[in-house]
């Protein structure tokens, strides 16, 4: 296992990762995708093939894709899984899809709660036969979307403590963990075997 902050930590300016982490969520100007060539290079410091399971909360989660693309597009790359949790919204290309799950807090309601997964857009135009182009909000999106009630907001996902525990005594970190574990394990499951 190893912990990468691609955009630094909280000594770092707020204005300067902020900046970073939009050149991670588009999906034009490759050159300015800082914290996925960060992330990727680390990567490569310690992967030698096989399977990688990249977990990305926040900006992080923008990184962990663009490290897989990148690695991707480089050969570098096994099977791999990325879980983005609280992230902005980054458009995943038809290859990822399945390999993405994103998830990110809702109210009682299912309403979004985190402000930072507002940002970004899986959008995209799209156009069927002779029809006129529309646009397709989800043309980009990941293909496992997992909404969790949190207590608190978007820097709250990995609380464990009170008051960052539910009336039922789940803690916003059991919850999280929960959630990614469950789909990680659908996801890495060898198909079944027809007989």
């Amino acid at each position: 296992m190893q912990i990468i902050y691609p955009y630094g930590d909280h000594s770092r300016s707020l204005f300067a990762q902020v900046r970073e982490v939009s050149g991670d969520v588009t999906r034009r100007f490759q050159a300015f995708r800082i914290g996925g060539r960060l992330a990727a290079q680390e990567i490569r410091k310690t992967y030698d093939g096989g399977r990688l399971i990249l977990i990305g909360h926040s900006g992080g989660g923008a990184a962990a894709y663009q490290a897989a693309r990148i690695l991707d597009a480089a050969g570098q790359l096994g099977d791999c899984r990325i879980v983005q949790i609280g992230s902005p919204r980054v458009p995943i290309t038809p290859e990822f899809r399945e390999r993405v799950c994103y998830i990110h807090a809702v109210d009682e309601l299912g309403r979004l709660k985190d402000p930072i997964t507002k940002l970004g857009s899986w959008g995209g135009w799209t156009r069927s036969g002779f029809a006129l182009p529309r646009w397709n909000g989800a043309k980009y999106a990941p293909a496992h979307i997992e909404p969790i009630t949190v207590v608190g907001g978007h820097a709250d996902y990995f609380r464990h403590d009170m008051p960052f525990v539910d009336a039922q005594q789940v803690s916003n970190m059991d919850k999280t963990i929960a959630k990614a574990w469950a789909w990680l394990q659908r996801a890495i499951q060898p198909p079944a075997q027809l007989e």
